[in-house]
């Protein structure tokens, strides 16, 4: 059994943490999940199509066959607080889609999130796409909640290198059963210059009755076998970085967040792509979009 003042400790903090940092971890708010954004700062409305971009930007611009999973130990350095996923996404009739599911907190908090993303080429340079997120929260000896919330996106290419992006975060409103308030509701727009070795990311995030943020990131690829990213946000006390290595169709990443105040949060992932030609991610976007005019 746990030590009660741990559970407690990390109670505290948990509350400590969502009063001081911009990025709050609590209330199913809009955290970085996977490796790449928490390296990035979650600067991905515009770039980026990883497995959790996704949850940036509904709209995925590539054609990827692969599975992910990451894992944060410890939130904020709190070894009672923890945040896990897994994602697949493949390609259907034309339709990427990826399905996940990921976690956050302990063994008295719980929240867990299912989602279905689905997106579709309206022309080869523009993409939209929607999640639909089965929110579910657990608390002991209070019971539990369920809500289902629909988010939507875009991403345009206004030309081989320049990429615009936007996306709205549960467009419907949906909120717990016990409360009137709703879920986290945020709008993001973003532009992102994109390329073989060289990906930067500015983005302008806005979550309804918080202040607006300004994040920018930036990847680069000095080899085909390695990324090296770095991202940070306008009102934080946080710096962020991580990286990815790549062996064939295997993937290994790591992503950190180092906040002055309240600790480091590291987060470490794997991923396999069924598909893998060697191309990177950018070759791959680019070859997608060829495909898609032939059509």
């Amino acid at each position: 059994m746990r030590n009660p003042r741990h559970v407690a400790f990390a109670v505290v903090m948990l509350l400590f943490s969502f009063c001081l940092s911009n990025r709050a971890f609590a209330g199913f708010e809009r955290r970085f999940l996977g490796t790449r954004a928490l390296g990035a700062s979650g600067a991905l409305t515009a770039f980026g199509d990883g497995m959790w971009s996704f949850y940036f930007n509904p709209a995925r611009t590539a054609e990827i066959d692969r599975i992910d999973a990451f894992y944060s130990p410890a939130i904020f350095g709190l070894q009672e607080i923890k945040s896990t996923g897994l994602s697949v996404g493949s390609n259907c009739f034309g339709i990427n889609y990826v399905t996940a599911v990921h976690t956050f907190g302990f063994e008295l908090y719980r929240e867990t999130v299912l989602s279905l993303n689905l997106s579709i080429p309206v022309y080869d340079f523009l993409f939209l796409g929607s999640n639909a997120n089965l929110n579910h929260l657990f608390i002991k000896d209070y019971g539990s909640g369920l809500a289902l919330s629909i988010d939507a996106g875009g991403r345009a290419f206004v030309s081989e290198n320049l990429v615009a992006g936007f996306s709205v975060t549960n467009l419907n409103s949906c909120s717990m059963t016990l409360s009137n308030d709703p879920l986290p509701q945020a709008l993001a727009a973003g532009a992102a210059y994109v390329s073989e070795k060289l990906n930067v990311g500015l983005d302008y995030y806005k979550e309804l009755g918080f202040p607006s943020a300004v994040r920018i990131a930036a990847e680069y690829s000095p080899f085909t076998f390695v990324t090296f990213r770095t991202g940070t946000a306008s009102g934080g006390n946080s710096f962020n970085a991580g990286m990815t290595l790549r062996l064939s169709s295997f993937e290994v990443g790591y992503g950190g967040m180092f906040h002055r105040i309240l600790g480091a949060t590291h987060s470490f992932s794997i991923s396999f792509d069924f598909g893998n030609d060697g191309n990177s991610e950018f070759g791959q976007i680019q070859k997608y979009r060829k495909s898609l005019k032939r059509r």
